[in-house]
C-alpha cells in the first residue's frame, strides 16, 4: 500500500495557484512560530523529556514524532527550525521525508545515525540533510550544530517585558539590570511562556502546551498554579501575574 505523504499530512497549494496553507495555530504554538527556535525530532529512541528541558533553558523548543508519518504533521504544524531524522525512523523511509518537508520549507534537517550507519549517509545528505550527530545525542551535541547553522539562535533566546529581562541561553533573569537567584526549570519556562504573550491571557492549556508541550497530558491545573504562585511571590512588586477565571493567566506591569 502506498501512502500520498502529500494529501493527508501536508497541506497542497490551492487550487488556484495559492502558496500552501498550514493549520491555524492556538496562542500557544504562535510564541513558538516567532520567538524561539523550534525544533522537531524524528527518532524512536532517545531521552526525550531530557532533550527538551536541556534544549529549553536555551530558547529552543523541541517536538518529539515517534514516526515519519507523525513526523510530517508536526512539521506542518509547527514548522521547525531545524529538523533531526533517524534512518530507521518508522514509517515512510528517511529520504522520502526530507524530500517531502524541503518542497514545504528549507529546515535545516541533520540526520542521527548510529556508528554503523555512517556509511549510508550519504542518500540522506542527497535528500538534504545538512549535518549529522551520533547516537545516543545530548542537547550539546545537537546544540553546537545548531550554533553552526544558524549563529542568530543567539538572539531567540533573549526577551524583556518591563523591569524584567529573561536569556534563555544563560538561564539567567534579572529585574531592573540586578540578575536574581536561578528559578527552577519550569518556573523559568513559566514565566518566558507569560512574557512572549504579555498581556494576553493565557489558557491553562495552552500554558501546558507551550511548557509541557500537550494540552491534554502534563501536570494538572492545581501544578501550573503552584509554579505560578511561586512566580507571583518572587516578582512581587515587579509585575502582576493575574489569574482570571475560567479564561486563565496574564502577566501585566503593576
Amino acid at each position: 500500500m502506498t501512502t500520498d505523504l502529500g494529501s493527508t499530512l501536508l497541506p497542497r497549494a490551492a487550487t488556484d495557484g495559492r502558496p500552501p496553507q498550514f493549520p491555524i495555530r492556538a496562542p500557544a504554538e504562535r510564541w513558538n512560530e516567532s520567538r524561539v527556535a523550534r525544533l522537531l525530532v524524528v527518532d524512536a529512541r532517545g531521552d526525550r523529556e531530557r532533550l527538551r528541558d536541556d534544549l529549553a533553558v536555551r530558547g529552543v523548543h523541541v517536538t518529539w514524532a515517534g514516526s515519519t508519518l507523525d513526523g510530517l504533521v508536526e512539521f506542518g504544524r509547527t514548522e521547525p527550525t531545524a529538523v533531526i531524522i533517524a534512518p530507521d525512523a518508522p514509517g515512510v523511509p528517511a529520504t522520502e521525508f526530507v524530500c517531502k518537508i524541503r518542497e514545504y520549507g528549507a529546515p535545516f534537517v541533520i540526520a542521527a545515525l548510529d556508528g554503523a550507519e555512517s556509511a549510508g549517509a550519504g542518500p540522506l545528505m542527497l535528500a538534504g540533510v545538512g549535518a549529522a550527530v551520533t547516537r545516543p545525542y545530548t542537547a550539546e551535541t545537537v546544540w553546537d550544530v545548531l550554533q553552526q547553522a544558524s549563529p542568530a539562535l543567539d538572539g531567540l533566546a533573549r526577551i524583556t517585558f518591563g523591569p524584567i529581562e529573561l536569556d534563555a541561553r544563560a538561564y539567567a533573569v534579572r529585574v531592573n539590570g540586578e540578575r536574581i537567584s536561578d528559578l527552577p526549570l519550569k518556573e523559568f519556562e513559566v514565566l518566558r511562556t507569560l512574557m512572549y504573550h504579555a498581556p494576553e491571557v493565557l489558557a491553562d492549556g495552552e500554558l501546558r502546551a507551550a511548557v509541557w508541550g500537550t494540552q491534554t497530558e502534563g501536570p494538572p491545573a492545581n501544578t501550573i498554579a503552584v509554579h505560578v504562585g511561586r512566580l507571583r511571590n518572587r516578582l512581587q512588586g515587579v509585575v502582576r501575574i493575574r489569574r482570571i477565571r475560567g479564561r486563565g493567566y496574564s502577566l501585566t506591569l503593576p
